[in-house]
């Protein structure tokens, strides 16, 4: 696959909400046809993605460097090493996504939505690049930036949209 798709990461510290704000902007993008996938960086814990006995599992165990599972609906592959989300990223493209969220990745350089939760996380603004806006759970006003309630999905989605239709380079 050539073309890029658009990447927005969603940042914030740990229980902003990150992943609630996803699961509600996902099935709005998804019902307006846009194709997402998804990227969720797990820092510095180990996930399981499988149950301890089940056939995958007992192949990682055995020590494949991959393993892939599938069904009629769905499709999983598992590589036994960390990967960059640059590589990600073109993965997820080459199976169809037109835009890629990312949850977390604070010091990647894709554009980004910053969730803040509390007064004191409003920090992080300061530390990580690329901003494009600001999700908050109270009130924030940026110069420059726009600012979104955390409740305020469709406005969200809207805007993500918009940007991908407007000028979707600016989200790569």
């Amino acid at each position: 696959m050539d073309k890029k798709p658009c990447v927005l990461q969603i940042v914030g510290y740990a229980n902003s909400g990150k992943t609630t704000l996803l699961t509600k902007l996902i099935p709005l993008l998804e019902g307006a046809g846009v194709r997402v996938g998804v990227i969720k960086h797990d820092g510095g814990h180990d996930f399981e993605w499988d149950q301890p006995g089940k056939d995958t599992w007992r192949y990682r165990e055995a020590g494949a460097s991959l393993v892939a599972i599938t069904s009629r609906t769905k499709t999983a592959i598992v590589e036994q090493r960390p990967q960059e989300l640059a590589v990600l990223v073109h993965r997820l493209a080459a199976a169809g996504a037109e835009l890629v969220l990312v949850e977390g990745f604070k010091r990647e350089g894709y554009p980004k939505l910053v969730l803040l939760r509390r007064p004191e996380d409003a920090s992080l603004l300061q530390s990580v690049s690329n901003l494009v806006g600001v999700v908050s759970w109270g009130e924030q006003k940026q110069a420059e930036l726009p600012c979104f309630h955390v409740d305020d999905i469709d406005g969200i989605a809207q805007f993500v949209k918009k940007r991908i239709e407007e000028a979707p380079q600016t989200f790569s």
